[in-house]
């Protein structure tokens, strides 16, 4: 509990953390100001549910951050649709509908590691559209004026790779050799192990970051590999944060000093660093080379099970949107998908113990941000002030999200706030005190559907991956493909310790089963050396 506490405090380091919140700050500002002209304030709640597309794909390359982003943006404006439906409807029946798109969206985003804010955002438009007055012939509209705002957001969050084309591929890059740098102070045992595994997370992001783009040129049949004129060195700076996490250099402080002091040149405008790599890197990077489809097809078990976490959403969201609409009967507070929209936020996390860690968060920074967001709510003027205290609070929310989810709820709470109160107005008092009850209930039955939906498999996925691991072990190893498996069973870990009931003996097992594989990848890296 102590430790789970600790890490729920915790601030982790960012960078380029203010390009990506001015776009997003800037996606909300252009629908909204543009409907404010206009003189049609009531519609913009629609509107800037689309405009959350651009908080999606946030450091990808621009190809994956093109299709994320737009599929993203049609999900957000196919939710604001169905939301209106189930405001047509009657009230239980919204509380389902918002139940089962939140667990559709968690399917979704993770079946295709979408990657936060997953499916919170969905659930969001859902779960607003649902309270808000709607009219039949006002459904194809409020649609329309969401997938807009996606559009525009598509743009923007686009407009860099006219700017800074190669930014994403070097900041890949840093981050790889930022991890590798960490696990000089990284500990033995599991806590370890998970640093390794992040630093195993970030060098691989960073291969297929820089790996050359496939496209179609004459022939569709025919594949044209197009490299970058900086891939050579960025494929140099990957290999040696490789060779760091393989532990040849012992992990020492020199080298993480080092790998600190490329990750600042790379990350500055200029030229990438040179660096002359080691006969083992250049067997690596022509070993990248030949294992360029297998690198970027990774095996689908690596993904895990994915229908406990959809099961949980759903069951949370029912359980705190029924629990909201009785509250709401018996007591008059209002806003009870408030509810139902924490206990998704708090079951996006991989497993129970960060689903823990995230309502803590998420309670405890709502009850800081209340009194931000009461002066938020009650701030004088017209509606540009409205639009301009969104914006704010967005660039805000996402300079701190990634550094801790339960600062973020500071601008978190006040945005959340004056985007559902955009075109009416409530007391702020009333917003404050239902905002408190609905959140801490949604947090309680989040957390209670995380304990009553047991994720089993979690642990069989893990036992699968250690036996794997061990197997390719024993043999002379593929040195590509046993990386691939020791990073499926890093991940596996992640989400089985979060659950209670991982055996010790398990634990044991997994530790030895990746200790020879690193001598074992080791060995191979020699063997390329003599040969």
């Amino acid at each position: 509990m102590r430790h789970d506490l600790r890490a729920a405090l915790r601030v982790r380091p960012a960078d380029a953390a203010w390009a990506f919140a001015l776009r997003a700050g800037l996606a909300v500002f252009v629908p909204l100001g543009v409907l404010v002209a206009l003189g049609r304030t009531s519609s913009a709640p629609f509107a800037t549910f689309g405009a959350f597309a651009a908080l999606y794909g946030r450091d990808s390359l621009y190809r994956r951050r093109a299709v994320l982003v737009a599929a993203s943006g049609a999900g957000l404006a196919a939710s604001v649709f169905v939301g209106g439906l189930a405001a047509l409807a009657a009230a239980p029946v919204g509380v389902i509908v918002v139940a089962a798109v939140g667990g559709a969206a968690t399917l979704w985003c993770s079946r295709y590691q979408v990657g936060p804010p997953g499916g919170l955002m969905f659930t969001f438009a859902t779960a607003v559209c649902s309270a808000l007055p709607t009219r039949p012939g006002d459904l194809p509209g409020h649609a329309g004026l969401a997938a807009g705002s996606a559009l525009a957001a598509w743009l923007i969050v686009m407009s860099g790779a006219l700017l800074t084309p190669d930014a994403p591929r070097r900041l890949a890059v840093a981050r790889a050799l930022r991890a590798a740098a960490a696990l000089h102070e990284a500990p033995h045992g599991p806590a370890g192990l998970r640093a390794r595994h992040q630093a195993a997370l970030a060098i691989e992001g960073a291969w297929r970051a820089i790996g050359p783009d496939r496209t179609e040129r004459g022939d569709p049949r025919l594949e044209v590999l197009v490299a970058h004129a900086e891939t050579p060195r960025l494929e140099v700076l990957v290999a040696h944060a490789e060779t760091e996490l393989s532990g040849v250099h012992g992990h020492s402080a020199e080298v993480a000093a080092e790998l600190r002091g490329l990750a600042g040149r790379l990350t500055r405008r200029g030229i990438a660093p040179r660096l002359a790599p080691t006969p083992i890197e250049s067997a690596k990077i022509n070993e990248r080379h030949l294992a360029l489809g297998l690198l970027r097809d990774r095996p689908p078990a690596g993904r895990g099970p994915l229908w406990p976490a959809a099961t949980r959403v759903a069951l949370g969201a029912l359980a705190a949107g029924a629990a909201a609409g009785l509250l709401t009967h018996f007591t008059g507070l209002a806003h009870p998908y408030w509810a139902a929209v924490s206990a998704v936020a708090v079951l996006q996390a991989a497993s129970l113990r960060l689903s823990f860690q995230r309502a803590v968060q998420r309670a405890g920074g709502t009850v800081a941000g209340l009194l931000i967001a009461g002066g938020a709510v009650a701030i004088p003027g017209g509606p540009w002030v409205l639009v301009a205290a969104i914006v704010v609070a967005q660039v805000i929310a996402e300079l701190l999200v990634i550094r801790n989810y339960g600062l973020a709820m500071l601008a978190v709470t006040p945005l959340a706030l004056l985007v559902g109160e955009l075109g009416r107005k409530s007391p702020p008092l009333d917003l404050i005190g239902d905002r408190l009850v609905q959140t801490i209930l949604g947090c309680v039955l989040g957390l209670a559907a995380a304990a009553v939906v047991s994720n089993r498999a979690a642990t069989r996925h893990l036992t699968s991956a250690i036996t794997a691991v061990e197997e390719a072990t024993t043999v002379v190893p593929d040195a590509r493909r046993l990386a691939l498996l020791v990073a499926t069973m890093r991940e596996a870990y992640e989400v089985a310790a979060g659950e209670p009931g991982l055996a010790e003996e398990t634990v044991d097992r997994m530790l030895h089963a990746e200790h020879r594989a690193r001598a074992a990848l080791v060995d191979a890296g020699q063997r390329r050396l003599s040969s």
